[in-house]
């Protein structure tokens, strides 16, 4: 017997198919006492991707079979040579050759996987603009270059020195928007009036007001400018937004390099980013961000971050520095010192 089925049937059918797998999706992710996604615990973004595409790559935002396959034999391949034990009687370095922490680093948790996101193992965080590289204005300024071009050199004083040196967080604005290459995990505490996101590294703690959508006007105004802005979360169905405004500009870039591409230089007076939080399962956490800066960007930046919940009875620990606390005031003095020098000789 043959079964004919009407257009308009057959699309109803689907429908009904479509919104019971989407229930069904909602359904089983872990959810608080209000019904909202419970994004509670410790997570990691422990995989293999820069932050940037490689220019070879172009618009191509994901990986071919082979070459998934040809980069996970290398991770393999690396993490083999990082177990393998030093030589004790190894030659020292040559001169000027690079010194690296190995035998402290080799006991890092590196990645060991690609980061899949709908299917695509992605070529970079990075998915817009379309090349996946931060397109920067021309003759940038940022808060270091200003320093530098009146006359001030990096170890002038603490103001210029940036803040990797004073053990303050710099670079990517907030934990997971991209790889630091030290710590990728964090903890995130949440209660129906606050989020707060805490990195290992970098480990300040963010602690966000759950507020209703259309609030900005009037929660950014008369704040002052400070470390990691001013933020706040509100839900958008099942996603959590926040909105960051008023970022002190001291948190651009190191002043060595003030516009790396490694990450975005930012600018209290024009920058701002957006972030969303989307809870897929229990154990996964697409996190989308958007980085705007109409002075310091030609558009604006956004990326994709696959956060894993950390395996049971795993968590972070504080990832303390102190060149902050007592070795810039060395580093300074050396740097006198060096001047003093200098003036003798002249």
């Amino acid at each position: 017997m043959i079964v004919r089925m009407s257009t308009q049937c057959f699309f109803s059918v689907f429908l009904i198919l479509s919104f019971s797998l989407q229930n069904h999706a909602q359904e089983d992710i872990p959810r608080n006492g209000l019904g909202r996604p419970d994004f509670q615990g410790y997570w990691e973004n422990l995989h293999e991707i820069p932050e940037q595409r490689p220019e070879r790559f172009g618009d191509r935002r994901t990986y071919t079979d082979e070459e998934v396959e040809e980069i996970l034999s290398g991770i393999t391949q690396i993490q083999q040579a990082r177990e393998t034990n030093l030589d004790a009687n190894r030659a020292p370095p040559e001169y000027g050759a690079r010194i690296t922490n190995r035998a402290d680093d080799d006991f890092d948790e590196f990645p060991s996987q690609l980061m899949q996101i709908n299917g695509e193992y992605r070529t970079s965080i990075i998915v817009k603009p379309l090349n996946g590289r931060i397109q920067k204005a021309e003759n940038v300024v940022d808060y270091y270059e200003e320093f530098r071009r009146q006359g001030f050199n990096i170890y002038d004083g603490p103001e210029m020195t940036g803040a990797n040196d004073r053990c303050l967080h710099m670079g990517w604005v907030f934990p997971y928007m991209g790889t630091t290459g030290l710590s990728r995990y964090g903890q995130i505490v949440q209660t129906n009036d606050f989020l707060m996101i805490l990195g290992e590294y970098p480990y300040t703690p963010r602690i966000i007001p759950i507020r209703k959508a259309g609030v900005e006007d009037g929660y950014f105004s008369n704040r002052f400018p400070r470390w990691m802005g001013h933020s706040y979360a509100y839900w958008e169905e099942d996603r959590l937004k926040v909105i960051t405004r008023k970022i002190r500009d001291e948190q651009s870039n190191a002043p060595a390099n003030a516009l790396t591409t490694n990450g975005l230089p930012v600018s209290s007076d024009s920058s701002s980013v957006e972030e969303t939080y989307e809870l897929l399962s229990k154990t996964q956490i697409l996190y989308r961000w958007e980085f705007i800066d109409d002075d310091f960007l030609t558009e604006s930046v956004v990326g994709e971050v696959l956060l894993t919940r950390m395996s049971g009875g795993r968590r972070i620990y504080e990832y303390a520095c102190h060149e902050g606390n007592y070795n810039l005031e060395l580093i300074l003095r050396g740097a006198r010192r060096a001047d003093w020098e200098r003036q003798q000789a002249n």
